[in-house]
């Protein structure tokens, strides 16, 4: 239901991809910025699913959606494990995902659901209807 609200909201894209899009350091450690048109496009379509909204974002599930993709660049089960991981940490640090507590899994946060409706709105629309949206 709050994925759904989401598609009401007014924000301009710009705003939501301004932090992402630049990389920052946290306690020391540098974090790249998020591509969400090219690298990155695959797993935050990957956690726009709804079934993650229910039982939580975990490593395993993440494993499974994104297998066949060329997001997993064809790794074995380990690689792919590892990858996921050092992404969903990356995904913490830009404030998209958040932990639930005494878990092993994540939920998207209200940042996360706006990026990703969004993403999923921009690469599900025409050419045509985006300039008529901004026009």
């Amino acid at each position: 239901m709050d994925q759904m609200a989401t598609l009401n909201d007014d924000t301009p894209m710009r705003d939501l991809v301004n932090d992402i899009s630049l990389h920052h350091t946290t306690n020391g450690r540098r974090f790249r910025a998020l591509d969400i048109l090219g690298k990155d496009r695959e797993l935050l379509q990957a956690l726009a699913d709804p079934q993650h909204a229910i039982g939580g974002i975990t490593n395993k599930a993440l494993r499974r959606q994104l297998a066949g993709s060329p997001w997993a660049k064809g790794g074995t089960d380990k690689q792919l494990s590892a990858r996921v991981s050092r992404h969903i940490r990356l995904l913490r640090d830009h404030g998209l995902i958040r932990k639930m507590p005494n878990q092993r899994k994540y939920l998207l946060t209200a940042q996360g659901q706006l990026l990703t409706t969004a993403l999923n709105a921009i690469l599900s629309s025409s050419t045509q209807q985006l300039i008529n949206i901004a026009a």
